[in-house]
């Protein structure tokens, strides 16, 4: 037996023994193809007249290539990274202004 999620007579998703529960659940008990478990992919398979066969409107889902380009998170750390990095410049360039006034005045600075 098998738990078979069908949704239209299209099954979505498949549990071995009674591992779904919930709406659209069938408990299956017929004979189930060999090649069901290796071929198995939402929808590929449908219920018709208490059987399992193939879904002939099953269409391959088309696989949209990832977008190379940065996540949000990605765009917001690098704008956070030269942020920090252009603070950290300036302040730099602040210390090395009061070292210079400091080296001028002939005394000693602790930074």
């Amino acid at each position: 037996m098998i738990s078979l999620m069908v949704k239209n007579n299209v099954i979505t998703d498949y549990a071995k023994g009674s591992g779904l529960v919930g709406d659209n659940i069938v408990q299956y008990t017929g004979t189930i193809p060999d090649d069901f478990e290796e071929n198995f992919k939402p929808s590929f398979y449908m219920l018709k007249d208490d059987e399992i066969v193939l879904n002939p409107d099953y269409v391959e889902p088309v696989n949209t290539p990832p977008n190379d380009g940065p996540t949000v998170s990605e765009q917001a750390s690098a704008a956070l990274t030269l942020a920090v990095a252009k603070q950290k410049e300036e302040q730099d360039k602040f210390n090395a202004q009061i070292l210079l006034q400091v080296a001028k005045l002939g005394g000693t600075a602790n930074v």
